[in-house]
């Protein structure tokens, strides 16, 4: 009931209202994108410190190294995919890339980002790895006093050839133990592994079984790996032939003893 005041006039209640409220609590933030956890797998971020954190999504990294560099730089699930699925592809230049990637991620205010570039690189054929000296290179370098230049082609060699690392350093150390200019032959051999002009190095098993066989001297030695340096494709028939030729005009070691 309205109450008297003075001046006759009625004194109303306030209305109350029992719908929204004044002022509505604000939205709760998105969810932060999903990053690689220590384990290799992916960790949302909770919204408050209570909150339970979002779903995780395990990454089946094909490449364990791949999945220790995304857990290191706690790297976004997405780009950790993309890059374990790149470096696939890559098994020649892995170590190398790896090595490179570790670099420029480091201390960078969002390697993500950074590594999604970098793939994209991967993709176009424009990424560089990291070269290092490598143990077995500087070893050859040593036994066959090559220059620096030399042995940092093998390196690069080394780098992106990793798959193929031991059987390009056993025949190079063939090659090089019958030539006369081993700094001059190492260089030139990198480089045509380097740029595709040649898919491996020659297998000098076949004329080595000839210079034993025949006896030849240090001269024909050397000659006879630049026949086959020159003819890698048919190198096998042109040994074939030097044999009969042998055989016609001087007697097999064995057939003099």
């Amino acid at each position: 009931l309205p109450s008297a005041v003075p001046g006759g006039a009625a004194a109303t209640t306030p209305s109350l209202s029992f719908g929204a409220p004044l002022h509505s609590p604000p939205p709760p933030p998105p969810p932060s994108p999903g990053v690689v956890g220590a384990q290799g797998a992916t960790e949302g971020s909770a919204t408050d410190g209570a909150a339970e954190a979002a779903a995780e999504v395990p990454v089946k990294f094909q490449n364990a190294d791949v999945g220790k560099l995304c857990a290191h730089f706690q790297i976004e699930a997405r780009v950790a995919r993309r890059l374990d699925e790149e470096m696939a592809k890559r098994a020649d230049t892995k170590l190398a890339d790896l090595a490179r990637l570790y670099e420029l991620l480091e201390d960078v205010g969002s390697p993500s980002c950074l590594l999604d570039l970098k793939i994209d690189e991967m993709a176009a054929g424009e990424f560089q790895g990291k070269v290092t000296a490598d143990r077995e290179v500087e070893a050859l370098a040593h036994n066959f006093g090559l220059s620096d230049d030399a042995c940092g082609r093998l390196n690069e060699v080394v780098a992106k050839r990793a798959t193929k690392k031991g059987e390009d350093l056993v025949r190079m150390e063939s090659i090089l133990t019958f030539a006369e200019k081993p700094s001059v032959v190492a260089m030139e051999l990198a480089e045509q592994l380097l740029h595709g002009k040649l898919a491996s190095l020659p297998d000098m098993g076949e004329a080595e079984d000839v210079m034993r066989k025949y006896c030849l001297d240090a001269a024909a030695r050397r000659r006879l790996v630049e026949v086959v340096l020159r003819r890698s494709e048919d190198s096998s028939r042109v040994m074939g032939h030097l044999e009969a030729y042998f055989e016609d005009i001087a007697p097999a070691s064995a057939s003099a003893a």
